[in-house]
């Protein structure tokens, strides 16, 4: 959810976030961004403990078909105010088309270390 407010925040040019799914009968032409887990993973072991925590987040935009910005000049300022709140960037794969909406689907794979005391 840490994440899923900073994308709120950050990316007003998105109609609508959403949670771990979305709709079926979601409109095309409006531009959305899914946000869901990945992985999560602990480390930093010692006496038996563990004292990390990982985890790990998927972000999925779907362009609108309409669309009238930039898509790259988004993301970079996405993931700029993500990494500026602690996110670091892990994967970012090139906006494609998605084949049954035809929609432009970019995606973008974060994660966060907190510490597990």
């Amino acid at each position: 959810m840490e994440a899923y407010r900073q994308i709120k925040l950050e990316a007003v040019w998105a109609d609508a976030i959403r949670v771990n799914a979305l709709k079926a009968d979601e409109d095309k032409n409006k531009t959305l961004i899914l946000v869901r887990n990945s992985t999560s993973g602990v480390g930093d072991y010692g006496s038996n403990q563990f004292n990390t925590y990982e985890g790990s987040v998927q972000i999925q935009i779907f362009l609108s078909l309409n669309a009238s910005f930039d898509l790259e000049e988004k993301l970079i300022a996405l993931m700029n105010a993500l990494n500026q709140g602690g996110w670091q960037i892990n994967e970012v794969k090139p906006a494609i088309p998605d084949p049954d909406t035809k929609q432009l689907t970019a995606t973008i794979n974060i994660s966060r270390t907190k510490e597990a005391l």
